[in-house]
């Protein structure tokens, strides 16, 4: 099948960003409208309108291909260095709140009972979203450690539950806005906890 935003390889040079956004918005489409038992990665190219060529070379499984139709509803985790971690815990927080401002309950429902039960599926979820956001709440402990912020700072696992729990409670569970007050106060919690127990 040929395609408008296929690319041929060249030596050297990146692949189509927007192959890549027409591979993503497809795969969320059909996911929303499918649901995921139901969702096939040849839907997916038909949609796009790429070729299998192009969508295997970005993702080699359909379970990566829904990992990374997720995560592009949401930014990317970078890294986060203020200096303190008041200022990192803080940026953390706003980040974290602006992410889950992002509700899709269509692709919630689609997936919450595939996750329970596909191993492969919640693999490739973990790897996309909960590896690298552990990642970077590890070097914010480690360096508020190392600036003696911290004593013996929880684990990483730990401290995620306790900046994203109170979050989550209120955006999915309450189904209450994150304003800026309720963000702050986190904040608040979340700092003096972190302090607490180390």
């Amino acid at each position: 099948m040929s395609s408008s935003v296929e690319v041929k390889a060249r030596p050297g040079r990146q692949r189509s960003v927007e192959a890549d956004r027409a591979i993503l918005s497809a795969a969320i489409d059909e996911l929303a409208e499918s649901g995921y038992g139901s969702f096939t990665v040849a839907a997916v190219i038909a949609r796009a309108g790429v070729s299998s060529a192009t969508l295997y070379r970005r993702w080699a499984t359909k379970e990566e291909l829904v990992a990374a139709a997720l995560a592009s509803l949401h930014p990317e985790p970078v890294d986060i260095d203020t200096g303190s971690l008041e200022g990192d815990v803080t940026a953390l927080v706003a980040r974290m709140a602006k992410s889950m401002s992002v509700r899709r309950d269509d692709l919630a429902g689609a997936l919450s009972t595939e996750l329970r039960h596909d191993d492969d599926l919640r693999a490739a979820i973990e790897a996309k979203f909960a590896t690298p956001r552990l990642a970077l709440i590890g070097d914010i402990l480690a360096r508020a450690r190392d600036r003696g912020e911290l004593s013996e700072p929880p684990s990483a696992e730990v401290a995620w539950s306790l900046l994203a729990g109170p979050l989550h409670h209120r955006a999915y569970l309450r189904d209450k806005p994150l304003t800026p007050t309720f963000v702050r106060t986190t904040t608040a919690f979340v700092l003096a906890g972190l302090r607490a127990v180390s």
